[in-house]
């Protein structure tokens, strides 16, 4: 092979390594709000709010895969949906609805249940 040749195929990989971080850097961000919009429809108009919040958090970790959630669904099922995206355990989700909303839970307490709680604990002023 001539010298001629390796320098086209490394002038090749480098163009194409440019346009496919040029593409990658001019991608436009996810709107998880926007996603997760259709949650709104399943909760009263005062839990509405705060349905989506959470979820939008919740999306920002199980990626498209939220687009599945219905009020029922229990955080151990949420928390399956992960492994596409990187893995959350029932655990960490626990912990993050404590720490963030100030709501006790566990793996079978279902998405509504949270977004009860999170609604109470917002009227009470806490």
């Amino acid at each position: 092979m001539t010298p001629q040749f390796y320098v086209f195929v490394g002038f090749l990989i480098l163009a194409l390594t440019a346009a496919l971080m040029w593409r990658r850097a001019h991608a436009k961000p996810v709107d998880w709000e926007l996603v997760v919009a259709f949650i709104r429809r399943d909760f009263p108009p005062d839990q509405r709010d705060a349905a989506q919040e959470i979820a939008a958090g919740l999306a920002e970790l199980m990626g498209l895969e939220i687009k599945q959630l219905r009020p029922e669904h229990t955080l151990k099922q949420i928390a399956e949906w992960s492994h596409y995206f990187f893995s959350v355990s029932v655990e960490d989700l626990a912990t993050l609805f404590r720490v963030e909303y100030r709501v006790a839970c566990d793996g079978n307490t279902r998405f509504r249940t949270i977004v009860e709680k999170v609604v109470e604990n917002q009227k009470k002023g806490t």
